[in-house]
């Protein structure tokens, strides 16, 4: 019997990696997710959190492996203007702006915050 090529140990490695990414999600990440929280950061978006919404917030920012549509703060006037951008995953090549202005630097963090939960259909039955 011969042995898998690199190849395949990397494809069963990235599918057993997959695996473990969507039961946190589902298990860990879902049930932490609710209007108590969504507003403790609307509140106070940098600084100290509960253990929820710390838990929430690093599997939000971790890259799951892929640096393509990772999210980022740019502040594009300093101290008055912040815009989420999108990191393309290509070196050399920048992120791409997307639409949305921001006139406070924790409005942004929370704009970017809906963000990553709404893309990782985190919102659904919530009022945010």
């Amino acid at each position: 019997m011969a042995l898998p090529t690199l190849t395949q140990q990397r494809e069963r490695e990235h599918a057993v990696f997959r695996q473990a990414e969507e039961y946190i999600l589902n298990n860990e990440i879902k049930p932490r997710i609710s209007e108590e929280v969504i507003e403790e950061h609307r509140r106070l978006p940098i600084g100290k959190h509960s253990d929820d919404l710390e838990r929430i917030l690093v599997y939000l920012r971790k890259n799951h492996l892929t640096m393509a549509r990772k999210y980022i703060l740019v502040c594009t006037v300093p101290h008055r203007e912040w815009r989420i951008a999108e990191l393309s995953g290509e070196p050399g090549k920048p992120p791409h702006l997307l639409p949305d202005a921001f006139s406070d630097r924790y409005e942004a963090e929370h704009g970017l915050f809906l963000k990553r939960l709404r893309d990782n259909g985190l919102l659904e039955g919530i009022d945010a």
